[in-house]
């Protein structure tokens, strides 16, 4: 059984079987990720300056400042959300994170949400879907990644794990 096993593994046949299915695979996540980020802006970033949850006012411009931005729409009905904002705080704690919450109630439901779960980064609300509409979001989770200039170096849709957003983030400085 176990030679048979080893003259399987050293087919070319089966190696290209295996390849062709890797291949296939690829062409379908990309498409999927085409699709789902189609309406997304690119180029410089729209200007932002509204309130955030805690009633201060944000400027993008002043932000992009500090550094690098990371901008992540998301909504608190979202699954995919629940597994990519845990990360997204912890990012917050030593990077510069913007957070716009969707459909998700008002300003006192979404800070409930957020201190249910102990998510620690600036929210704003967007109730009335302007800013995910300006931004072209038909997506969540969505995020973008900005240089200090206010131009989006990345997007992404769906799901993101902690050390690709932080590796995007850490290269938009460089774009």
């Amino acid at each position: 059984m176990i030679s048979a096993l080893k003259q399987r593994l050293l087919t070319s046949a089966w190696w290209f079987s295996q390849l062709k299915t890797v291949l296939i695979m690829v062409v379908i996540v990309s498409a999927v990720a085409f699709y789902q980020q189609r309406n997304m802006v690119s180029g410089v970033a729209p200007a932002l300056v509204l309130n955030t949850l805690e009633g201060k006012t944000y400027n993008l411009q002043d932000e992009l400042a500090k550094g690098s931005l990371l901008v992540y729409f998301w909504g608190s009905w979202c699954g995919i959300c629940s597994l990519t904002s845990p990360a997204v705080s912890d990012i917050a704690h030593d990077n510069n994170v913007l957070t716009i919450v969707l459909a998700s109630g008002s300003d006192t439901e979404v800070q409930q949400y957020m201190d249910q779960h102990g998510y620690q980064f600036t929210t704003l609300n967007d109730d009335n879907g302007l800013i995910s509409q300006q931004w072209g979001v038909t997506i969540t989770p969505s995020l973008f990644y900005l240089n200090t200039e206010g131009e989006i170096t990345q997007v992404s849709a769906g799901l993101s794990s902690e050390w690709g957003m932080r590796f995007k983030l850490w290269l938009a400085r460089f774009i």
